[in-house]
């Protein structure tokens, strides 16, 4: 049966299968705790991927959370789940937010991301995303250094 894939704000139901795709994409995973309270966060906004084909319950593909801050944006987290990743869930996502930003009027958008993360900082060039600086030693748990990424929501890019 093909996929029927879908967007939508996360739910509280959502947040077991979250912390499911963060266990295995973060050596840092946030708690069901953080989850609820991002849940809670006015700032805040949580896009899922859900694939609706199966009968039962749709099973969530991946997430994208950022925060919203006046006229700007950052993302703080975004995974997809294991045997999805590389099929263009990410993308969806990234092309989903940056379409919802422009009616909302957002005008930028940035993030922070592994230095190593070869594939996640090509996947952000493609929607525009250009590095505009570095924090040293950024991650606690290995001392890698963070790139700063940042586009400009009205050139940005939908490939």
């Amino acid at each position: 049966m093909p996929s029927k894939l879908r967007i939508r704000q996360m739910e509280s139901n959502d947040i077991q299968a979250i912390r499911d795709i963060e266990d295995r994409s973060f050596p840092l995973p946030y708690s069901a705790g953080i989850w609820e309270r991002e849940k809670g966060n006015s700032l805040s906004r949580t896009l899922v991927v859900v694939d609706d084909s199966e009968e039962g319950a749709p099973e969530l593909r991946g997430y994208l959370n950022f925060w919203l801050i006046l006229d700007e944006a950052e993302i703080h987290r975004i995974a997809v789940k294991e045997k999805y990743r590389r099929s263009g869930i990410a993308g969806m996502l990234l092309h989903e937010m940056l379409n919802a930003f422009r009616d909302m009027g957002i005008v930028s958008v940035h993030l922070e991301v592994r230095q190593s993360n070869h594939a996640a900082i090509k996947l952000y060039e493609k929607f525009g995303f250009m590095i505009k600086g570095q924090r040293k030693g950024y991650y606690q748990e290995t001392g890698e250094d963070a790139l700063i990424l940042e586009a400009d929501v009205k050139l940005g890019k939908s490939p």
